[in-house]
């Protein structure tokens, strides 16, 4: 029961945390799962899957209700996902444990290391769009680097914003905010279509976890964005999308030298 309550508790801060950054939680969702359950990587991913999908609805209408979000572009760029969750998808079920989170700790260490170094060079404004750079050119680009997106969404159970958030931002000159905004509807699609595939090749679905930890979601996605939407700027936001991607790598790297040893 203690180890529930600690878990319901985290699920709040994760989801509070994540519904400011464009990211369903997943990050942490997935190391969290693995050590309130002894499930295998798919039906951890199944869960977390559906948390990220619960996170991402609410947010969404959170951002939205501000006018922070691009639903032409995200529509566009959710192509790349849908192709990119499908393969993740039936990637996950054909490995094994130890290469899921090589893979999953290679992905969040580069995108920990691109997001330090451009925090630090940031010069331009991030609290308003670049129009300069919504380009055909460009958005192309970023519409395919989401098959990436995708790809995490169905391999790792992540929603696939570490991914989505640095191309609206950096490749599509989207403000922070918007950006996040934008990257819950990319990851909504991705989400859908992961969950789908697993369902179609019988994955164990434990609806007793999502049943508990879904609304403790719905919660703290919904105080977490509101808040955040009024009170954080930008630098803020993305100093904290850093912060809570190095806490995943410690987790992540724990797991993996236990399961090793």
């Amino acid at each position: 029961m203690w180890l529930l309550i600690i878990g319901i508790l985290a699920v709040f801060a994760i989801s509070f945390i994540y519904s400011n950054l464009g990211m369903g939680g997943g990050v942490l969702f997935v190391p969290l799962l693995f050590w309130l359950t002894e499930y295998g990587e798919d039906e951890v991913v199944v869960i977390s899957l559906c948390l990220v999908l619960a996170n991402s609805l609410t947010a969404l209408m959170n951002h939205q209700r501000e006018k922070l979000v691009d639903w032409k572009l995200g529509g566009i760029m959710a192509i790349g996902a849908i192709i990119g969750s499908f393969i993740g998808a039936m990637f996950n079920l054909n490995t094994g444990k130890e290469v899921f989170l090589i893979i999953f700790m290679a992905v969040v260490i580069v995108v920990i290391i691109k997001m330090l170094v451009d925090w630090v060079r940031q010069t331009e404004s991030c609290e308003i769009d670049n129009n300069n750079k919504l380009t055909k050119e460009r958005t192309a680009v970023a519409s395919t680097g989401t098959v990436g997106a995708g790809f995490m969404a169905g391999c790792l159970g992540l929603g696939g914003g570490v991914i989505n958030v640095p191309l609206l931002i950096y490749v599509l000159g989207r403000s922070t905010k918007k950006a996040a905004g934008t990257s819950f509807i990319i990851m909504i699609i991705a989400v859908i279509v992961g969950l789908a595939t697993f369902a179609h090749e019988g994955t164990n679905i434990d609806m007793t976890y999502i049943m508990t930890l879904a609304p403790v979601v719905f919660l703290g996605s919904y105080i977490g964005s509101r808040w955040g939407i009024k009170k954080l700027k930008c630098r803020e936001v993305q100093l904290l999308f850093i912060l809570v991607l190095a806490i995943a790598i410690v987790k992540i790297g724990y797991d993996l030298i236990v399961l090793i040893s």
